[in-house]
């Protein structure tokens, strides 16, 4: 492995540029940063990459804004890293062993066929219900399945000529009625 020290040339006036560190250099900053007080370190960003079969590690040195959001992103990483150890990745085309079945052929899927075939059945039935309980029943549920619930008030009062306390009342029924029938069913 190799490593880079890129240091900068005059550390009061970070515009001026960096330059190559030797080892000495390094061990020489590194023992300095120790002593020093925080607003006055040197800080450093660690870069590392593979390069012609080799890994480089390049170290940086950067503001402290520069390093505290290097830093951040830093142990984000690692943290992710340790967490993904713990996982296995699974292809859903592998066979379970001793079946005839691959993992996606079992995978769960959130749509329910049996519960879309039974609300829509419910559905037809509640509706059946209405149409033999009350003529008026028929259109507030068509209302209140549009999202029309407010709206039903005054449709209904002109549809049927009444009164809007009566639709009031009649909606207050609706709602008691289909409640019951939810209940038993």
């Amino acid at each position: 492995m190799k490593s880079t020290f890129l240091v900068y040339v005059d550390p009061q006036n970070p515009k001026a540029g960096l330059r190559t560190a030797t080892i000495g250099e390094w061990d020489r900053i590194l023992k300095e940063n120790r002593h020093r007080e925080k607003s006055k370190r040197r800080y450093f960003i660690c870069d590392s990459f593979e390069d012609c079969g080799e890994i480089d590690r390049m170290f940086i040195e950067t503001s402290k804004g520069e390093y505290d959001k290097w830093h951040s992103q830093y142990v984000e990483t690692t943290r992710k890293k340790k967490l993904k150890s713990n996982y296995r990745a699974v292809s859903l085309d592998q066979k379970i062993p001793g079946t005839n079945c691959s993992y996606g052929d079992t995978a769960a899927d959130s749509f329910d066929l049996e519960e879309v075939v039974i609300s829509g059945l419910r559905m037809k039935m509640l509706l059946e219900e209405l149409k033999q309980w009350n003529p008026w029943a028929v259109d507030l549920f068509e209302l209140y399945s549009c999202g029309m619930k407010t709206e039903a008030t005054f449709i209904l009062s002109r549809r049927y000529s009444t009164t809007i306390r009566t639709v009031q009342r009649w909606k207050e029924q609706f709602e008691k009625y289909v409640k019951v029938f939810f209940e038993e069913n």
